[in-house]
Formats: structure tokens, sequence, C-alpha cells
């Protein structure tokens, strides 16, 4: 694989810059007839409505001061104004990060709150546990802050816990009002494109909170196709502290008793195994669409990890006047042939210098996608692509295979653009980087996965929203940090309103708590969303997708050389 070109010491400085290379496309034509707008990312259409008011309070702000610093430099300046004396400050009253100020002199003394009430409770406390929340700290890391900042000790549990209180129930109604307004938008979208309003497309997946599916948590999302909103979630959880603790605590009688008073209290909701979580979320969320947003989920993307559309089948949640047909995922149905490629390559023996190495694997996968995601017009054109690759990397001088090659000066195939030099008696093929013998192992693994049914199923559809929205879920409560489900959830709340509509869903949530929104907060919300779009539209450009492939490439080729140069360095009982 070609590298970016190197200066030489005789070179100035502006000639050792690369020259910035010209885009002639990628290896396969993007067909943007039926796409509604490719020059803006997701992130750019779902922020471009962000209706939420919130209202914003100018003087509002805090500032974090050292107390003895400020308030001895102030009671040296400042003096009584009815007796005329030095005034000191003091400080009583502690709730946590707030506190009252005495301000005392020879007449008296008066106390100020450090902050506003919310009430009786500080202000302070409530913003600063949200904040911590954002950052997928909870109470023990929150305390650490407050005591080595000299702050205050921290947040009692219980103060803290019914703060957690507060904002589930804000996070929850802003749930409920992002949900609302993005189904409310699919249906516009679908009125708009001559498709009935009340009949949606959605994309569905799971996520654990432990990886090995051993998980207590679940949590599954569906996501509008066309608007790329989250519509609705469940999480699921299959543990219950209170459970747990009394089980051992009763027998099991006595046990029977006490349930009976808890289990409406119960955050055990799920019985089964943890992949199982995600097949009954589904299907919950299919039967209570009408009566939650009065739509039918009938046109279902997924993938082929779990029995989630065996399910939805089984339930039929529409009656047969009208079925849930189902879509593949490209990017499952692109690691199929990673995975098969792999497999033949280990039964086979196929591996070595010059054969199927690891980075034509990770090549021919990337081109398989990328012939299926740009081609969404035409499974025929998709085959063509699929193919195109094979016989590409397939021919030698003896039997050049470009047929299927795009044509002209700009192809990404060498022998195309001899061809338009009129070149081709003095062309010379690299080395034939696929031989007869591996060719034979793969063309049926192509065949297999580039049926016209298999196609026609996954023509344009990726599960792409919702694996950025788990992303995003976990970045709010990290995997490896414990918490039970009122706190997963209140995270895939706050989550789907980031993911919906951006940084003004927290200030929506702010507002819902009592906090006074400061035009500081207000600034970095709109600066963080604009960044966001900024960054996601660079990002969607068919030039910096083409750059991203490009880097990946060249760094699995590089790691493949030094493997190739230094031998297996790492591996099971490698050291015997």
């Amino acid at each position: 694989m070609t590298s970016y070109p190197k200066g030489t010491k005789s070179e100035t400085k502006q000639t050792l810059r690369p020259k910035k290379r010209r885009f002639h496309g990628n290896q396969y034509v993007f067909d943007v007839e039926d796409d509604e707008d490719m020059n803006a990312s997701s992130s750019s259409r779902k922020l471009a409505d962000r209706s939420i008011e919130v209202i914003v309070s100018p003087l509002h702000y805090y500032r974090i001061i050292e107390f003895l610093t400020v308030f001895g430099a102030l009671s040296d300046i400042l003096c009584c104004k009815s007796c005329k004396q030095k005034v000191n400050f003091e400080e009583s009253g502690h709730r946590d990060l707030g506190f009252k100020i005495v301000v005392k002199c020879v007449c008296g003394y008066r106390e100020i709150q450090s902050g506003p009430f919310i009430r009786n409770a500080y202000e302070v406390n409530r913003q600063i546990v949200f904040v911590m929340r954002l950052l997928g700290i909870g109470n023990e890391g929150l305390n650490i802050f407050c005591g080595l900042m000299d702050m205050c000790q921290g947040l009692a549990e219980s103060a803290y816990n019914s703060i957690v209180e507060h904002l589930y129930t804000a996070s929850t109604k802003m749930f409920q009002e992002i949900t609302k307004k993005a189904v409310t938008e699919k249906r516009n979208n679908n009125a708009e494109n001559g498709r009935n309003k009340t009949h949606l497309k959605v994309s569905g997946d799971g996520s654990w909170k432990k990886r090995g599916f051993t998980s207590l948590f679940g949590l599954t999302t569906l996501i509008g196709y066309y608007t790329g909103k989250v519509i609705d979630l469940i999480v699921r959880s299959g543990y219950c502290h209170a459970c747990t603790v009394n089980k051992k605590k009763y027998d099991d009688d006595e046990f029977l008793e006490w349930y009976e008073n808890h289990k409406d209290q119960c955050s055990c909701n799920h019985k089964g195994s943890t992949g199982k979580m995600e097949v009954d979320s589904i299907t919950e969320m299919f039967i209570r669409s009408e009566e939650k947003h009065g739509v039918k989920y009938v046109n279902y993307i997924g993938d082929r990890d779990s029995k989630m559309f065996a399910g939805i089948l089984k339930i039929n949640p529409y009656g047969d006047d009208c079925p849930v047909t189902k879509n593949e995922c490209v990017g499952h149905v692109q690691k199929r042939m990673d995975s098969q490629l792999r497999n033949i390559k280990k039964k086979e023996k196929l591996g070595g210098k010059n054969r199927l190495t690891e980075a034509l694997i990770k090549k021919l996968t990337i081109f398989y996608g990328l012939a299926i995601r740009r081609h969404v017009n035409s499974v025929t054109d998709i085959r063509k692509a699929i193919f195109a690759t094979l016989n590409h990397y397939c021919s030698s001088d003896e039997s050049p295979r470009h047929d299927n090659c795009p044509p002209g000066a700009d192809s990404w195939c060498k022998w195309r653009q001899a061809e338009s030099r009129n070149e081709l008696a003095t062309y010379k093929h690299e080395d034939q980087v696929i031989d007869n013998n591996i060719e034979k192992h793969l063309r049926p693994i192509y065949e297999k996965l580039s049926t016209e049914d298999l196609l026609t199923r996954c023509l344009g559809r990726t599960q792409n929203s919702n694996e950025s929205f788990n992303a995003t879920v976990w970045r709010l409560n990290p995997k490896h940090l414990n918490s039970g489900i009122k706190i997963v959830e209140l995270s895939a709340y706050i989550a789907a309103g980031i993911f919906n509509e951006g940084y003004s869903s927290l200030l929506m949530i702010m507002q819902l708590l009592g906090l006074k929104i400061g035009q500081q907060c207000k600034m970095f919300a709109d600066n963080v969303d604009n960044r966001r779009v900024a960054r996601q539209d660079k990002r969607h450009s068919l030039s910096s997708k083409e750059a991203r492939t490009t880097r990946r490439m060249e760094k699995m080729h590089a790691n493949e050389l030094y493997e190739e140069e230094e031998g297996l360095m790492y591996g099971a009982e490698i050291a015997d």
C-alpha cells in the first residue's frame, strides 16, 4: 500500500508538506438521489430545531473563593454604617455545600445565605449532583471532590438520594417531552414523503452494563430511522438489593410476607437470562406503541445477534392486517464477511505472507460494506461493486478482470487509469494479491453474502444511531462503576435528551429541577451544540470518510509488516 510522500533534507519547509490530494471518490460511486440532505450530518439534522425554551438569569453565576483571603480583606476595609465599627465575617449553618455568612460588629450580627434556596435546601447541592452525574460520578466521587477541594465533607447519603429522586423525576418528564416531539417529527416526515403517518420504520438494539452476557442491567432502545432520534427505551434489571438482603435475613415464609409489601417498589423487573432482556424489552415497546404514541412500528431494522424479531413475530402486535417486516443492518452484514473470511483462513490454512493476511481481510470487509452503503438504489449495482473488488485483487497480467471497475482517469483502479491513457500495452500488474488457490475458497463466501434477498433487506439500513446512543449512555454511567437501576434509567433518559436535542435538553432538566440558568451556562450549552454540529458535518463529508479509511488501512498494513518482521510476539502460551 502506498504511503504519504516523504521529503528530503534539501527540501524547504513548504515543500515538506504533502500536497493536498484531490478527491476523486472512494472505491464506489455514492448514490445520493434519495437522501434528503447528504451535506448535513445526523447531528445537524437533529439539532436544527432546538425549540426548548428556558429562562436565563444573566446575573446568576457561581465562583469558587477562599473564604479567609476574601473576607479577611473585606473585614479590613469595611465598617458598619450604624456603629461605625469594624465588621468581622464568619460562617455557620452548613448544609453540604451551602452555608450562612455571618457579618458581626458591635451592634449585632446579620446572616447571609451563600446561595439561593429550593424548598429549604441550597440550590448548589442539586446543581453539583446533576453535573457530577453527567460526568458519570456518584456520591463517593462527589465527596472526594468536595473533601480534597477543602469545600466540605460532601453530601450525606440521605441528601444525595433525595436529590437523585428529584433529578430522576425531572429527567423522566424531559424524556417524555422529547420522545413525543420525536414521534411528531417522524409522523410529519412520513406525511411529507407520502407515507402512512402512523406506520414508522425503527431500528432497535440492546446493550448491557456488563460484558459477557452476565449483566444485571440491560438497556434496549428504539430509534426513528429517518429522524435518527430516540422514541422509546426500556431498562431491565435482574437485581434488587433489598430482596437480596432480606432473603438472607428471613426464612421463606417470612420473606414472602415481606415481599407482598415490597413488590411495588422492587427494582427487579426481569426474570430470565440476560440475553432475554433485549427480546422482552423490544416486544413490550411494540405492544405499547399505539397506546403511548398512537403509531405502529411496521418496519424493524435489527441484527442477527438475538431473537428479537422472532419475539415480535410471535406476539404479532398489530394483527395479520399489519405485519411487521424486518431489514438487516449493513454493519452486521459486513461483520459476517469478516467472520467468514477469518473462518476459512483458519480452516483451510490460508494465512501467511502474500496470502489471506489480516490487512487483506480488513480491506475486503470494508470494501464489501462500502459497496452496500453506496448503492442504496440497486441490488444489481451492489453485486457489481462487491465482485469488482474481488475480481480486481484476483487479476494478473495473464488474466485481467477489471470489467466492473469504474472506468476513466479518475478511477481507483490503476488498470482503468492506464486504459484511459492508452498504456495497457506497457501496464504491469503488481504481484497477484489473491491467487487461484485462495480465490476458490473466497468466491463461495461472496456468492453467499450477495444474494438478492439479503442485499434487498439491508439497502441503506444501519443501526449506527443505536450504537452511538449506547456509547452515550455508558459515558454517563461507566460500566466499571456499580450502580442501581434508577441510575441506569437516569443516565439513559439524560443521554436520550442529549442525543435528540443536544445540551438544550440539560437546560430543560435544570429548569424542571428549579435551578436558575445563568448566562454562562446557556452560552456553554449553545457552544457545545454548535461544535457538535460543525464537527459531525466535517466528519460526514466524503473526503473525511475517505481519509479515515485510508489512515486505518495504512495502520493495519504497517502493523502487518512489523509482525512479519518480528514474528509472533503475543499469544496464548507463547512463552512455552
